[in-house]
């Protein structure tokens, strides 16, 4: 196995957890803020903050960081458009979450009144852009590793 066979295919694996997690989010973590009462919600959302550091931040920075090294060590089989799109889809997410997403989370909670309504709705219709985004290089990337034969 090549280093950038290795690289894939522990980025491949990082990437599946993602799919898994952001999946997990857009049907039931982002819907149980809902929830949360008024009194609660900026504690809650707080510690929630905090918990996915670990689980979703940490495997997540990963699979960006593996996207842009297999650019410098290729897997044999990959093609180059796909490596280039992979590291273009994470660029994008992480953009988009540094922009958009990021701030709009932070703005979530409002100080007395618990979750701003108008917000959550925004997130929850404009967050199936990430989705997308995750969904679509975690597929990319196991194409990647299904087309090398020696994978």
């Amino acid at each position: 196995m090549t280093p950038g066979q290795g690289l894939l295919f522990v980025t491949a694996a990082l990437a599946a957890y993602s799919v898994g997690q952001v999946w997990l989010v857009q049907m039931s973590s982002y819907r149980l803020f809902a929830y949360v009462g008024a009194a609660d919600f900026h504690r809650y959302h707080r510690a929630w903050w905090r918990s996915i550091w670990g689980v979703v931040l940490g495997p997540g920075g990963l699979v960006l960081l593996g996207s842009l090294l297999m650019l410098h060590w290729s897997p044999p089989a990959a093609r180059g458009w796909a490596l280039w799109l992979g590291a273009g889809l994470q660029v994008v997410l992480y953009a988009s979450t540094a922009a958009w997403f990021g701030p709009l989370m932070a703005r979530l909670a409002t100080p007395g009144d618990g979750m701003s309504a108008p917000r959550y709705r925004l997130l929850m219709r404009t967050h199936w852009v990430r989705v997308a985004i995750v969904t679509a290089y975690g597929l990319l990337v196991w194409w990647m590793l299904a087309a090398d034969p020696r994978a």
